[in-house]
């Protein structure tokens, strides 16, 4: 951990984290001024890839907006932000614009944005168009969605289901489930299901926890840090790439083509119906899952099958899409692809 003073002000006002402990900073927190921003170093090249900033504008120790963004070009300016605002101070995300910034004249400074909105939470993006920074339109707030319980959570039925509709082989890969019991092992859980389904050799989960420990990758007490997620994996000849702020489409093309996937969620929102947590910085994700297929036979409802340890009845768990999606953008809709 390292703290810098950014502002030239005496008070260190930004940490920098090796939150994987290699010795590379690949996180950096910083408040002022009733902002808080967090910025993400994933590679570890040392130009930052995401951002998410936090604002309290009136000092009430209540953030109003969050602003998510990302380098989609890999040009080490963040282009691709999200902004979300929560209108009536209840916590939860009451707007969402979306939008690709652009400097159209060259002088540097953004001058155009390309917005979608969305109004109901539902990740359906509508009202597009382009103008300039200082003309924005007047939106008004709609409602919010709601999660859904752990006790109303579906189990995939490979017997009844129509396969030409689902992504993915979800009935191989509940043979590998186990449940992770009242441990922080989701993470050395997920790789444990995927080296299974793609050696077909069985591996005992103290052997891994004992690896992972031994390497520093993981610890009982706080689990797996986010850029240690695919060290097991490696260790065991398994090709994979870890990515951020991919789309349902990345997850649906990796199952269709035979690869296996992890993904970080927040798993209040799945399991207990908890409204977000979006506007509490360092909240979000909080566990991690294998998803083993896209059943698409309800057009109306999609689900997305999960193989989750954290829940007792988690073999070939069936959460709604818009669910899902709003539990994996907390974790900036992290993927780890494997083969």
């Amino acid at each position: 951990m390292y703290n810098f003073d950014f502002d030239g002000d005496g008070i260190m006002d930004t940490v920098g984290i090796d939150s994987n402990g290699d010795g590379v900073i690949d996180t950096y927190h910083t408040e002022m001024n009733g902002m808080v921003m967090e910025s993400y170093d994933y590679n570890q090249d040392g130009v930052i890839e995401s951002q998410t900033i936090y604002h309290d504008y009136n000092h009430d120790g209540v953030f109003e907006t969050v602003v998510k963004g990302y380098d989609s070009d890999g040009d080490g300016i963040i282009d691709d932000i999200t902004t979300y605002q929560d209108l009536d101070g209840d916590g939860n995300e009451d707007l969402c614009m979306k939008g690709n910034y652009t400097d159209q004249d060259g002088d540097g400074v953004i001058d155009t944005y390309d917005v979608h909105t969305d109004l109901d939470r539902y990740h359906i993006y509508g009202s597009e168009e382009v103008y300039g920074i200082d003309n924005h339109p007047s939106l008004q707030a709609a409602g919010n969605i709601a999660g859904v319980c752990i006790d109303d959570l579906g189990n995939f039925d490979p017997e009844k289901a129509d396969m030409s509709a689902v992504s993915g082989d979800p009935a191989q890969s509940m043979k590998e489930w186990e449940y992770q019991g009242d441990t922080g092992r989701c993470a050395l859980y997920s790789q444990k299901f995927v080296i299974e389904e793609l050696t077909n050799q069985e591996i005992d989960i103290e052997e891994l926890a004992d690896l992972a420990e031994g390497n520093g990758w993981f610890s009982e007490s706080s689990g797996t840090p986010l850029l240690n997620m695919d060290k097991i994996l490696d260790y065991y000849g398994i090709h994979s790439e870890m990515s951020f702020h991919n789309e349902i489409s990345d997850l649906q093309n990796c199952l269709e083509s035979g690869g296996k996937a992890i993904v970080t969620i927040d798993a209040d929102e799945i399991w207990y119906g908890e409204s977000d947590d979006l506007f509490t910085p360092g909240d979000g994700a909080n566990h991690a899952v294998e998803v083993i297929g896209i059943d698409h036979s309800d057009s109306n409802e999609p689900m997305v099958i999960l193989n989750d340890s954290g829940n007792p009845q988690g073999c070939g768990e069936m959460v709604p899409l818009d669910v899902f999606l709003d539990a994996w953008e907390d974790g900036n809709c992290q993927m780890i692809s494997c083969r």
